[in-house]
């Protein structure tokens, strides 16, 4: 299974969010909600490194894939 570096950092974008939602609504204490939107703030990141990612794979340039065949 090929697994290409831009569709996993979108996912892990998207996984950010939903356990930055589930961290934020599930917490009890401040500490905890804290921790929930610091996490949140990491989508971005991912996302951007994904379109990246996307960006060379698309121009054939080498990128990180997951698969030896990439």
């Amino acid at each position: 299974m090929k697994v290409k570096m831009s569709d996993l950092m979108i996912a892990l974008g998207y996984a950010s969010i939903a356990y930055s939602a589930y961290r934020y609504f599930t917490a009890t204490e401040a500490d905890a909600k804290r921790d929930a939107l610091f996490v949140g703030h990491w989508a971005p990141t991912l996302f951007i490194l994904g379109v990246g990612a996307e960006n060379r794979e698309y121009r054939h340039q080498n990128t990180l894939a997951l698969d030896a065949d990439a």
